[in-house]
């Protein structure tokens, strides 16, 4: 026997691996079909929004709140999901923030707070009055952070990543 360690299914050589990272390579696992090749960001989030039964739009803005930013906000509506990323970026962060913010969508993640009223100033194209919920980053070492960025990490590797026609890339994700 080697010196990998069996947890919950799976054998890591000397990682240690929690129930919150289980639950990411999981949903990667089942997410991976939806990923299209070529890397297309439009047919991915259809993709999922079929997958989820739910539409999801995407919206670059040019928003000061978001310019420069790292993140990006997830706003649930009733009829709909909407991801608003920072339209002054690359299409490398642009493809990173949008899959971090699929991630939450996937692995289930929810909203701590309700909808915050100054977000409605922040971003005046948007009806926030009519959102149900808004996920927003408040904290990067929150768990659902920590596991929407691991996932969009993973995403980014296998899809779009400059490596992505990779020999390795498809033996590691098939």
């Amino acid at each position: 026997m080697g010196h990998g360690r069996q947890i919950d299914g799976l054998t890591c050589a000397g990682a240690v691996v929690d129930k919150s990272m289980l639950k990411v390579v999981e949903t990667m696992r089942e997410v991976q079909p939806l990923i299209p090749r070529p890397w297309n960001r439009e047919r991915f989030v259809a993709a999922v929004g079929d997958y989820r039964g739910r539409t999801i739009r995407l919206t670059a803005m040019d928003s000061p709140v978001l310019r420069g930013s790292p993140c990006g906000v997830w706003l649930v509506f009733e009829e709909y999901d909407q991801i608003i990323y920072d339209a002054n970026t690359s299409d490398y962060h642009a493809d990173q923030t949008i899959l971090h913010e699929v991630g939450h969508m996937v692995l289930d993640h929810h909203s701590c707070g309700g909808v915050n009223a100054s977000l409605a100033k922040l971003f005046p194209d948007v009806d926030i009055a009519a959102a149900k919920s808004v996920m927003a980053r408040s904290r990067f070492e929150d768990p659902q952070e920590i596991e929407a960025e691991t996932f969009a990490d993973m995403l980014m590797a296998s899809a779009v990543s400059r490596f992505r026609k990779s020999g390795s890339m498809d033996d590691l994700w098939g």
